[in-house]
């Protein structure tokens, strides 16, 4: 029986070894687990996870610097722009150099030759038509001299109302500039008469100057005149081609007006 009871328990002796064996070696797996756990990455240590949704879009990190130029082909030149403003005149440059002479100039076309022999021919027309008047008007008192002519109007007034009336015909009153010219208005004075001339002193006493302003260029006075006598400060010629001064209101001398 003590032997019996020995064989039942030296199996369950066996097992408690067993167990004793296995719980110290659980102990040491235990620690080496623990520090295998505390020492391995997080990652690792971590049950799997589940992949979430994508995250947002970053920012735009800082603008690189510029870089070099690529060797790309030159592109096309573009439309040109609108014209400016006009710049400010430059200066005259200096003169150039005389050109040769040029080409003899063209041909006058036969209808344009026509055209001015036909206009030649109306300037003759009228060149002889003023002559026949000039001739015509000489019987009523008109002397050509040079290019000058003397028209006497046969009447009598004073001084200012002469240089009005000269006037009004476009002409001035006569003012002889040489000896052709003083015998050619002479010519015009009737006997015993005179005719207002276009001088004066009016402006400054004892200076017979023309209506102009000029200084006299040709004068003819009779011996001791111009005398101012009784505030005399208007010209006369007499009959005998001879100056003399009189007072400018005398409204009995004649008006010869000149063109």
């Amino acid at each position: 029986s003590v032997d019996l009871a020995m064989t039942l328990l030296r199996p369950c002796s066996v097992l408690l070894l067993c167990l004793s064996v296995m719980m110290a070696k659980s102990s040491v797996d235990t620690d080496k687990a623990e520090e295998k756990m505390y020492s391995c990455p997080i990652i690792q240590c971590s049950a799997p996870a589940v992949n979430g949704l994508p995250g947002r879009d970053g920012r735009d990190g800082p603008k690189g610097e510029k870089g070099d130029p690529g060797d790309g082909l030159r592109g096309l030149p573009g439309f040109p722009g609108k014209a400016g403003p006009p710049g400010l005149k430059g200066e005259v440059g200096p003169q150039g150099e005389k050109g040769q002479k040029g080409e003899r100039g063209t041909v006058v076309t036969d209808d344009l030759h026509r055209q001015i022999t036909a206009l030649e021919a109306k300037i003759q027309v009228l060149e002889d038509d003023l002559i026949r008047y000039k001739k015509a008007l000489t019987l009523n008192g008109i002397v050509n001299v040079g290019k000058k002519m003397f028209i006497s109007t046969g009447r009598k007034h004073n001084f200012e109302t002469g240089k009005s009336l000269c006037a009004k015909a476009g002409s001035v009153l006569a003012s002889p500039r040489n000896e052709a010219e003083n015998t050619a208005l002479k010519d015009l004075v009737n006997p015993s008469k005179q005719a207002y001339i276009g001088i004066s002193d009016a402006q400054t006493e004892g200076r017979f100057m023309y209506l102009s302003g000029g200084p006299l260029t040709y004068s003819n006075w009779k011996p001791g005149e111009p005398n101012n006598l009784k505030n005399e400060d208007c010209a006369v010629i007499e009959e005998s081609g001879k100056w003399n001064d009189l007072d400018c209101s005398n409204s009995n001398i004649i008006i010869i007006c000149e063109l």
